[in-house]
């Protein structure tokens, strides 16, 4: 068997005459020209891509990537977890691929001889999964993006004792780096080390042969968002953390950095490519920009002719009061939210009562006068609008929320809602279906683990605190104290 590292988080597994990719963001970029490869994946990778079947963990875009999707024949079988809807089938079918295969979770498939895999979801309004891949006699979990822990992990690690890679996300993918509070410019809504150590105390826990940094290779192009990539956590951060946690700890786990075309064989071992993108990562990111300049340029005009109406607003906002209950919508009672919505060098500024299902627009002098703001480029939103991908908005870190200390649980509230209707769990009554409940009755191990979380919260403890309490374990906990930095 032969497994090797196609981009950010695509994977292609070779095992039983059979080919099967993850996630195979492999072209161009997404999230409105914001994320990117990094390092690119080069044309020699894409162009052997000839997948029997393709795994798809969740719906965000750098994972489900349309124009790489589009690469693949209409035949190709796709596999997909079975969430409490199915829009991730409903959009597969839209792109023209028929033959999709839910999985529920815990649930196994054979593929070939010598080739299975079996996924568990996570995460509570918008499913995400993790995969275990049996490729012959090597074990791969694929955790991706999924925070596991406590019982939904033990019981992975139950079913698969016994695991030769563990791959797993190491940097930041919410909208917590882009949560401003008005009048302190220094507070941190997001601590960036947490991340490393997440990754470190998740191996610990899983106790896999090699460890490899993956679904966070990705840097921010777009002229709005470039400054951020000092934010990332590079795999070397990843290794540097890692490797003192390891010795601590007493971890006989080795992490393996691999980028694209970087691959393992039960035969030969390690294909690892000489290259010094991490090394150098200022200098390359500058190259990369430049490369894609033209690209950019022409989308940075396509942006900048996009304007959103008060008729587009007022619609969209009498929807969302129709089908938000009251007992949801009354915290946003006399609390308005101002939507500024910018193309080219105008902004227009509109303020959402979603209360009382109303939008009235706001003069640029005024707009300093509301204490809970989002900053949107006009593309983005209408986009998010037409599309229910509130989230995608969030995670291409090109959206800005700015509010008080004191109306930050407002915004939330706010944000909560659109998360809700994007999620179609509004109306309400959308929960409560069949399908809901086998999906979500499989995870109840899930259910215990938030009722832990509320119990340390509810005991004081701060979210490192729980953290380490649910992934770094008894031994870790006592061999590493707290004496280990993250890096910045």
């Amino acid at each position: 068997m032969q497994f090797r590292v196609l981009s950010h988080a695509g994977l292609q597994v070779n095992a039983g005459g059979k080919e099967l990719l993850c996630d195979p963001w492999v072209l161009g970029s997404c999230y409105w020209r914001s994320w990117w490869n990094y390092p690119p994946v080069p044309d020699s990778v894409r162009d052997t891509l000839k997948p029997d079947f393709v795994y798809l963990t969740h719906l965000h875009w750098d994972h489900f990537q349309g124009p790489s999707l589009r690469l693949f024949s209409k035949d190709t079988r796709f596999i997909v977890p079975y969430c409490r809807y199915d829009r991730i089938k409903r959009d597969l079918n839209d792109i023209g691929f028929h033959d999709v295969t839910e999985l529920r979770h815990g649930e196994r498939l054979q593929l070939a001889s010598g080739l299975a895999l079996r996924c568990y979801h996570f995460a509570p309004i918008f499913t995400d999964s993790a995969v275990v891949i049996e490729a012959d006699d090597t074990v791969i979990f694929n955790a991706n993006d999924a925070k596991l822990a406590g019982l939904p992990l033990q019981q992975i690690l139950s079913d698969y004792p016994r695991i030769d890679f563990c791959m797993r996300s190491h940097n930041s993918a919410n909208a917590r780096q882009c949560m401003h509070v008005i009048g302190e410019p220094d507070a941190e809504m997001d601590e960036n080390g947490h991340y490393v150590r997440a990754f470190a105390y998740f191996v610990n826990r899983v106790r896999p042969k090699y460890a490899v940094p993956f679904a966070s290779n990705s840097c921010l192009l777009h002229r709005d968002v470039f400054h951020m990539n000092s934010l990332a956590q590079t795999p070397l951060h990843v290794k540097e953390y890692f490797d003192r946690f390891a010795t601590r700890a007493g971890l006989d786990t080795r992490l393996q950095i691999m980028v694209p075309g970087d691959s393992w064989s039960s035969e030969q071992g390690f294909s690892i490519a000489q290259q010094d993108y991490f090394e150098r990562r200022e200098a390359r990111l500058e190259e990369y920009a430049t490369s894609v300049q033209d690209k950019l340029q022409t989308y940075y005009a396509r942006e900048s002719k996009v304007k959103i109406t008060l008729d587009t607003m007022q619609k969209f906002v009498a929807n969302l009061h129709r089908i938000t209950p009251w007992i949801l919508r009354r915290r946003l009672r006399n609390e308005p939210v101002l939507i500024a919505s910018r193309s080219g060098s105008d902004t227009n500024y509109f303020a959402v009562d979603l209360f009382a299902g109303r939008v009235t627009e706001v003069a640029a002098e005024r707009a300093g006068e509301y204490p809970i703001r989002a900053e949107f480029p006009s593309l983005v939103l209408l986009q998010s609008i037409r599309l229910n991908m509130f989230s995608q908005a969030w995670i291409s870190k090109r959206v800005h929320y700015h509010a008080t200390r004191a109306k930050l649980p407002v915004l939330q509230k706010f944000l909560g809602i659109l998360e809700l209707w994007e999620a179609e769990m509004l109306p309400l009554r959308s929960v409560f279906t069949v399908r809901s409940f086998k999906s979500l009755l499989p995870r109840w191990r899930e259910g215990l683990l938030y009722v832990q979380v509320i119990a340390h919260v509810l005991r004081g403890r701060t979210f490192l605190e729980i953290e380490r309490r649910l992934l770094g374990g008894p031994a870790a906990n006592a061999a590493i104290g707290n004496d280990i930095a993250s890096p910045v």
